[in-house]
């Protein structure tokens, strides 16, 4: 008698979380900053300062919204939307049973493909500083798609083989 192990899963709604928060927490903070009250001035300042601290590489290039700066630079906030895309790419691409070869290759292979557009971010900080925000929110975008491309290829049971005839 053969036995099958259970596929190990994880549910998703601790990513789509994460996204939420990434895409809606950096404007939230600016709005905070910008209603001018006490501890909600000071939670937007809070968030700005540790994300420009320890996450956004060039914090000066951020979206203004009601005269506060957005807790992230266009270009981080350009990669949550990219992280958003390819959540939607590759639940549409299950959905039609049509998932790209990349997703069949090795992981460590997914991982450097995935992390060639974040070169793109340390050649633009270093050599193009004066790009528009448009740049950083495009650039961001690309390097968004990857990663949440080669995420959503890591997550246990988000891909579902199909076998093809």
């Amino acid at each position: 008698m053969m036995t099958t192990i259970p596929l190990r899963t994880w549910p998703t709604w601790p990513y789509r979380l994460f996204l939420i928060v990434l895409f809606f927490g950096p404007p939230i903070a600016a709005l905070f900053i910008a209603t001018g009250i006490p501890i909600m001035t000071d939670l937007g300042w809070l968030a700005r300062n540790l994300l420009s601290t320890y996450v956004c590489p060039t914090p000066l290039k951020s979206y203004i919204l009601l005269g506060a700066p957005m807790a992230v630079c266009t270009r981080c906030w350009g990669a949550t939307i990219g992280l958003w895309l390819a959540w939607f790419g590759v639940r549409r691409s299950q959905q039609q049973h049509s998932m790209p070869r990349w997703f069949d290759w090795h992981w460590s292979i997914r991982l450097m493909t995935a992390a060639i557009p974040i070169g793109l971010w340390w050649l633009e900080i270093h050599y193009w500083p004066s790009a528009s925000y448009e740049v950083l929110l495009v650039n961001g975008a690309i390097a968004g798609i990857c990663a949440g491309l080669f995420f959503c290829s890591l997550w246990p049971g988000l891909l579902i083989r199909v076998p093809t005839k």
